[in-house]
Order: structure tokens, then sequence, then C-alpha cells
């Protein structure tokens, strides 16, 4: 999907020009634009930065910004680097100078947010939508041929139910048929299912094995309901479903971590793997944060400090600000999963970081 797109091309970065991060809150309805501004200059102001970078960022906030998102997030650094990132929600102000994008925030909210379909349907219609970043990106609805409610006219009321049943099967056949087609046009992996009970469970034993696999959640609905309503109810379930799924994994991880298999816990061995392209799905606390000591010449992240670097040997060792940064960038390099994870209890005490390998 796009977002991951720009963090993946966020995270290639490198070039030798130091990168500003910032992230802002942009909602107008708690900050009119000049205060916005004034939290900008602050927060830029405590930074060492190149003052082209500076004078970029603000005379985009002047200029060129529509001011319609709730956050933003911009990425500058000289001639080489340059992205504007609106975000589905407020964000705290913060700032960066670093060598590399700080991803940290954008990658938490690309994992709460991630995208999914929803199909609201009954025997004679369907609506779907594809939502992304928390809002409604698109939408389409059909309708089936009718189930026209005829005078039995000649008709035994057995032949009239079974003419309305095969009717039925048509149209849920058909809806199908769209649900897979707009799966795959949008490049969406996970899939609501709302209606009513019956319609669902119908559908379900219609819907081919491959395309009954994408279904993470379901819900009753009218198919009459206004779509800003639909989109509620699927945010607050799919939401739900996200975390039980983090948590889960995050039990896994720690079980298979302390049975010596295929897992790591704790910012140390978590980075270690990542240096070993063990990582298949990395589990971390959202808002964890911990410097770390980084190889110049390898590029490997330790949160201990470093005489000399166990992969390469090199003494040529400098600090980073956030290893959980540099963590997330080696496993987005590496095609592992980030899963941001939120009230885990049992995280936290496994030390706040960890991962399912490959390996």
């Amino acid at each position: 999907m796009y977002e991951h797109e720009q963090l993946e091309q966020l995270v290639s970065y490198d070039q030798d020009h130091p990168v500003i991060s910032l992230y802002i809150p942009t909602d107008l309805a708690h900050q009119n634009k000049d205060g916005v501004r004034l939290i900008v200059r602050h927060h830029l102001g405590k930074l060492q930065a190149d003052k082209s970078d500076i004078e970029r960022i603000q005379k985009y906030l002047d200029y060129e910004y529509d001011w319609q998102a709730r956050g933003l997030a911009i990425f500058s650094a000289g001639d080489f680097l340059w992205k504007s990132i609106p975000l589905p929600v407020s964000v705290d102000p913060e700032a960066y100078l670093s060598d590399k994008p700080y991803v940290g925030i954008l990658a938490n909210l690309i994992d709460f947010y991630a995208p999914f379909g929803i199909a609201l349907l009954d025997k004679e219609q369907l609506r779907l939508f594809m939502v992304s970043w928390g809002e409604i990106q698109a939408r389409t609805e059909l309708t089936g041929e009718e189930l026209k409610r005829h005078k039995q006219g000649g008709w035994s009321a057995q032949n009239y139910q079974r003419h309305e049943d095969h009717l039925a099967v048509q149209n849920l056949k058909q809806a199908i048929e769209a649900i897979q087609t707009f799966m795959e046009f949008s490049g969406i992996e996970y899939l609501l299912l709302a209606g009513s009970s019956s319609v669902i469970a119908q559908v379900k034993e219609l819907m081919p094995t491959p395309l009954k696999d994408t279904i993470v959640g379901e819900f009753s609905a009218d198919i009459g309901i206004p779509a800003a309503k639909v989109l509620e109810l699927a945010l607050e379930l799919a939401q739900e479903i996200a975390h039980q799924r983090d948590l889960s994994l995050v039990t896994r991880a720690i079980t298979a971590a302390s049975k010596g298999g295929e897992g790591a816990m704790g910012l140390q061995d978590t980075l270690y793997a990542l240096k070993q392209g063990q990582v298949q799905i990395m589990l971390v606390e959202a808002g964890f944060t911990h410097p770390g000591y980084r190889c110049k010449d390898c590029g490997y992240v330790s949160a201990d400090i470093m005489v000399k670097c166990p992969f390469c040997s090199s003494t040529d060792i400098e600090p980073t600000p956030d290893a959980v940064n540099q963590a997330i960038y080696q496993a987005i390099q590496t095609d592992a999963t980030v899963n941001v994870v939120r009230n885990s209890q049992e995280l936290a005490n496994a030390g706040h970081i960890g991962a399912l390998l490959r390996y």
C-alpha cells in the first residue's frame, strides 16, 4: 500500500546530508495555523539544522500545505530528500536531526491504521469500502436482480420459494465475484464482512477458500446504514482484532525465546537477530525508545556499549539516540513485518521489544 511504500523510501535514504524529521499536529479544530507555525519554529530552533531545510519547511506550511489532515510528518534533507505525509490523527510535536529519517512514529501509525476492506451486503445489494489511514478511501455499490414479491398467480408456494432462493444465491455469487475483484484491484489483504448473521453465513459458505481466508472479522449491520456508521463499527472491530493478534504474537515470541526456539526478546537480542536477517515479525511496544551504539562500518546496532563490533571487528562506533528506530529500519530493510503493540504488560515485562524468527 501507499503508506508502506513511503516508509520503504524513507528507510532507503543513504546520503550524507542530515535529515530533519518533523511531526506536528495540524488539526485546526484545536490550534490555528499561526499557533502551529509557532510550534514548528520552536522545535526547529532547537536543532542544529541546515538553514535552507528549515526555511523550506516553513515555506511549505505558509504556501503549500492544505491543512486538511489532523497531523503531518515532514522529512527534509537538502536536495536529497523531501517528503510531506499527511497523518490521520493529531500527533505530539517532535523534531529530530539525524543521519536517517526518524520513522518510529510513522511506523506506529501505519501499523495502527493498516488498510482493510469492508463488504456490507444483503441478498440484493453489496456495498464495498476500502479503509486506509482510518478513513474511507474508496467505495462502490452494486444491486443484484431485485427479489420482487410476486403474487402466487399459478405458482405454488414451494415453487415461489425455490425461485426466490435461486435469485438470492445468484446475487450472492455475483457479490462474491465483486468482492474478489475489489480486493485484488485495491491490494487489500484483510476483509470484514457485515450484514445479517444469516447472509454472512451463506456468503462464507459460497466463498472460495482463498477469499474466505482474508476474512478477519464480521459484524451485524443493516444494508442502509450511513457510511460513517459503517466506518465507526469497522474501525472498532478492526483495532480490537489487531490488538488481540498482537497479544497472541507476543505470547508466541516469549514462549519461543524461553525455549531457545524461533523467538528473541529484549532490545539487544532483537537487534542481534535483525543483523543476522532472522526476524520475521518484530513486536515493539508503542512509544518505546532506547539509546544505543552503531557500527559505522557494517551498520550493526547494539543496545549496550561496544568497543569493537562483534560482526566486523571495527572500532569505529558512534552513539545513536534511538536504537529502536534503527531496529525498525533494519526490520523494514530485511522484509520483516513491524507490529507496534499497545497495552501489553507481557511485552513490557519481557523487555518492550521482541521478535518471531524465520529460523
